[in-house]
């Protein structure tokens, strides 16, 4: 719950300190401060999640070594190494998706040049796209 608040605080928060609008066109504006600040919380999310599962990565393979040093029995060492539903080659798998639907999108929105409200539905579309391929690679591993 309070991963919940603060992800709706660090996305509420730019929306309450923007002041100056950057126009797209005529009768369309955006706030600019408020880009760059959720830009940069993303990009900070990424980067950690990055971090975490790399370490999460070290961490297991550190574990797995200490236990054929140690020589555990067969029954324990199957229970700790017991493969987690949350596998790491479709979460990598995952990512890719998300992030080719996302460059996809930003492609298609430099093709069509006045920005505007048709540019975040073009990378929400994409994104959409990127998890809706996801959903069917989930569904073709069950089979």
């Amino acid at each position: 719950m309070k991963r919940l608040i603060l992800l709706f605080l660090a996305f509420t928060t730019p929306f309450l300190v923007s002041a100056e609008d950057y126009h797209f066109t005529e009768g369309t504006s955006f706030s600019r401060p408020l880009f760059e600040i959720s830009a940069t919380i993303f990009a900070a999310w990424l980067v950690i999640n990055l971090l975490i599962s790399l370490v999460r990565i070290i961490l297991d393979n550190r574990l797995k070594l200490k236990m054929v040093e140690k020589e555990v029995s067969d029954k324990v060492a199957e229970q700790i190494l017991q493969p987690t539903k949350n596998d790491n080659k479709s979460q990598a798998f995952k990512w890719f998706l998300i992030l080719a639907g996302m460059g996809v999108g930003l492609g298609l929105v430099s093709a069509t040049t006045p920005f505007g409200i048709h540019s975040i539905a073009i990378i929400v579309c994409c994104l959409a796209l990127s998890f809706l391929g996801y959903f069917s690679y989930l569904k073709r591993l069950e089979k």
